[in-house]
């Protein structure tokens, strides 16, 4: 049974699975006229894209475009509009470079990537129609923080990169602009990259050349000293040594190097032969020393010290982060000299969740251990959630919304194919695997077809 009726139930539901819905006169999102779009960004959509997109707000914007947070009419989910400034467009390498970067993001199919839906051309004006991550960026997050990253969490963040960058290198794209601003996350944590207006494609494998293609392009506090002294055979190390740098910063909490803000690219450079970085072993004396190695490679000057691959780095930190679980279990288990009526449920529930689902069966059997452990309900829901999160699975609430949009859909005890599709979607962004939305599904239809024969 779903908890409350009435029409907002129904569209907070509706809003879960990324259904467009009705919204009253001074409720929902107001969404932005295009005299409005106009007078706030310079940027004048043509009627096609007014048509399908409702522009909501603008997200961010840059020398060469604006982001703006759109609405899809026709599919109903928000999505992220970029779009190249008009002035701009008429720049055949601009507007080259910019096409560039859609069908490089585009062709780029990888959880750890932005996902480019489309781009629009139209006259004087192109689009870029992309995935809307709610969740923010990096700077945002080190902005929150306000110091270093523990061990675990920097890791994580790194190994997503890394595993995005892989992808791009594999089809020879140089990034050139790896920082925390560009780095997104989805609703799972998992960290992904965005941004690739400066990338760079070589000739011969269909790459968009003009002039200037090898000046030093980014931000220095990121940037390789191969990539700042603009060096023509610029290769995937570059991203590395950005890699490298976004590393220390998260377990440090300083910047790798700090130049002023009116530093021109030749005085960096000058600046970086002549200093050396501090050790993240002195701002971190908790840190292993196998990372500590790491990141000095990744941040050497000369790039032939450098790892020559993403896939070189990753090997190491799966390794780093396998010895870390390893370590911080033993620590665990030391500290439980006496096994309380909660530790017991939660060893439960740790077996039970192994598999990073679990079964209706399962969940009934967890319930009546409770009770025997005389653990209450609320305690037990607050150690799930605390082990689901730990995993990087969705909360018993996320779990618990889904079913009742489920319920909401299959009022008549069957789901039709457009429906079945539409909670798929729905899933997938909420990151309820496939195996237990199936379950989610077969329950509710089970429950729903009981109730229409009684």
């Amino acid at each position: 049974m779903i908890p409350g009726k009435g029409k907002s139930l129904s569209n907070r539901l509706l809003s879960l699975l990324g259904i467009k819905y009705a919204t009253t006169e001074g409720h929902g999102t107001t969404l932005m006229t295009e005299v409005e779009i106009a007078s706030g960004s310079g940027l004048v959509l043509p009627g096609s894209l007014l048509a399908r997109y409702q522009i909501q707000r603008l997200l961010g914007s840059g020398g060469y475009g604006s982001v703006f947070l759109a609405r899809d009419i026709v599919i109903g989910r928000l999505v992220a509009l970029k779009i190249l400034n008009q002035g701009l467009a008429a720049s055949e390498v601009i507007y080259s470079h910019f096409i560039q970067e859609a069908r490089i993001a585009g062709q780029l199919d990888h959880e750890n990537i932005v996902v480019i839906y489309n781009v629009e051309e139209h006259k004087d004006c192109a689009c870029i129609v992309m995935e809307y991550l709610a969740e923010g960026n990096l700077l945002t997050r080190q902005e929150e923080e306000e110091g270093f990253f523990d061990l675990e969490e920097a890791l994580e963040i790194i190994i997503g990169i890394l595993e995005g960058v892989s992808v791009a290198h594999k089809m020879k794209v140089i990034h050139r602009d790896i920082k925390p601003e560009n780095i997104l996350f989805d609703p799972k944590g998992r960290a992904k990259i965005s941004d690739f207006g400066i990338a760079h494609l070589p000739k011969d494998a269909g790459g968009v050349f003009g002039p200037g293609e090898y000046n030093p392009v980014g931000t220095p506090s990121y940037m390789a000293p191969e990539q700042l002294k603009g060096a023509k055979d610029i290769d995937c190390r570059a991203d590395l040594y950005s890699v490298g740098a976004i590393f220390y910063e998260l377990l440090t909490g300083r910047k790798v190097y700090k130049f002023p803000r009116d530093m021109n690219f030749k005085k960096i450079v000058e600046m970086m032969n002549e200093a050396d970085y501090q050790s993240a072993g002195d701002l971190r004396p908790d840190l292993p020393e196998n990372m500590l190695v790491i990141i000095d490679k990744l941040l050497n000057k000369n790039r032939d010290h450098r790892y020559s691959s993403a896939n070189e780095v990753l090997n190491e930190l799966l390794v780093i982060r396998k010895e870390h679980s390893s370590e911080k279990e033993a620590d665990k288990r030391s500290e439980q000299l006496y096994t309380s009526p909660d530790a017991l449920l939660e060893d439960v529930m740790r077996l039970l969740l192994v598999d990073g689902i679990m079964s209706p069966a399962e969940r009934r059997e967890l319930n009546k251990r409770a009770e025997r452990l005389k653990v209450s309900p609320e305690n037990a829901r607050i150690i799930e959630n605390r082990i689901r999160k730990e995993m990087k699975l969705p909360s018993l609430e996320t779990l618990e919304e889904y079913q009742a949009a489920v319920t909401l859909m299959a009022g008549d005890g069957l789901l039709s194919a457009q429906e079945k599709q539409i909670l798929k979607e729905a899933s997938e962004r909420l990151g309820i695997r496939d195996e237990e939305r199936a379950m989610i599904e077969k329950d509710t239809l089970e429950k729903s077809l009981k109730g229409i024969r009684s």
